[in-house]
C-alpha cells in the first residue's frame, strides 16, 4: 500500500492517572517501547481540566491500536485507560 493509500489517522483515548503536564513525560515513555512493537506512530495527550486527559495515537488506518497493550503500558506509571 502507498501513503495514499493507507492514510495517516488518529484514535483517541480517555486516561485517567494524567492529571498534569509534568505526568505526561512519564505516560509518554512508557508507550514509546509498545508503540514500537504495535506499528503505532506518535502520541499526545491532552490534559484537561477534570481526572480525564485525552490520548490522541496516530497510526496508519491498517493499524488498530491494542488497548490491552496501550493500558498495560499506562499501568506501569499509574495511569489507566477509561472505558
Amino acid at each position: 500500500m502507498t501513503g495514499t493509500e493507507d492514510p495517516i489517522v488518529s484514535t483517541t483515548f480517555a486516561v485517567s492517572g494524567v492529571r498534569s503536564d509534568d505526568e505526561v513525560p512519564a505516560a509518554l515513555q512508557a508507550l514509546f517501547d509498545v508503540f514500537a512493537e504495535l506499528g503505532l506512530g506518535q502520541a499526545t495527550f491532552e490534559v484537561t481540566d477534570t481526572d480525564v486527559a485525552r490520548l490522541y495515537v496516530k497510526h496508519r488506518r491498517s493499524v488498530t491500536p491494542d488497548r490491552v497493550a496501550i493500558s498495560g503500558a499506562l499501568s506501569t506509571v499509574g495511569a489507566h485507560l477509561v472505558d
